[in-house]
């Protein structure tokens, strides 16, 4: 890095004088988006064609960087979001205890949806007091997956696998999230939370069957003995 100039990004008097950053990174100018100035953007000419291309973009409330002509990361005060496709070789989401609060079980939850939605005649096939099996299946049912297309973006290629958070919002608002330009969002890691109740749900069904088809297996042998046994008694006679 031959040259760098002197800047602040607080409410001091800001200033960035020409700088080089790399062989490839030519220049980099910079306005204030302190108390003097409310938005700055972030430039930079590329010397293999000369070109200008926005690399971070800062507002009042929010900055953005790119990568080429792609928005790659949004950040505001209450978060972010990560656009396209990002890999990660661990991914890990904060669950502590102390950071929780009403806790309570997740089909507790369901049953008092499933009873908003019954009150208001939408779950026909629920019965007056559901089972906990019975809310985990309605909202099973309630459910759409459906295969799609991004409209842009280099995921926009491939097929992708998923559920329209809409659809979503009407069954269990909760799991989805408005964000950015009111765009709806799912929230992954709660519906992960509800899927595996209901896959316990069905496990318990498929033991609770499996139990009965062994308790009948053992009737029809109990059976099957007690006929053998009239039958060579009654051949002796």
């Amino acid at each position: 890095m031959p040259a760098r100039g002197n800047f602040w990004l607080g409410p001091r008097p800001s200033t960035f004088s020409s700088v080089r950053l790399d062989p490839v990174l030519l220049a980099l100018d910079f306005v204030n988006p302190g108390s003097t100035s409310s938005a700055g953007t972030l430039r930079t000419s590329l010397i293999s064609d000369g070109s200008d291309a926005t690399y971070v973009t800062i507002t009042s409330s929010q900055m953005e960087l790119y990568a080429g002509t792609y928005r790659g990361i949004t950040v505001t005060a209450s978060g972010g979001t990560l656009h396209g496709a990002w890999a990660s070789e661990a991914s890990i989401t904060t669950s502590d205890r102390r950071l929780k609060r009403n806790i309570q079980p997740l089909y507790e939850t369901i049953a008092s949806r499933a009873k908003d939605r019954l009150d208001g005649g939408a779950s026909a096939g629920l019965g007056p007091k559901p089972s906990e099996g019975e809310q985990v299946k309605w909202l099973l049912r309630e459910l759409r997956p459906v295969s799609f297309h991004l409209k842009r973006g280099a995921e926009a290629k491939y097929l992708k696998f998923g559920f329209i958070a809409q659809e979503l919002e009407e069954i269990f608002p909760n799991l989805v999230r408005t964000i950015g330009d009111d765009t709806k969002a799912i929230a992954s890691q709660d519906l992960i939370a509800v899927l595996t109740l209901a896959f316990q749900n069905l496990q318990k069904e498929h033991d609770e069957y499996k139990r009965k088809v062994l308790d009948q297996e053992s009737e029809m042998n109990d059976l099957k003995t007690r006929l053998e046994r009239l039958e060579s008694a009654q051949l002796r006679r």
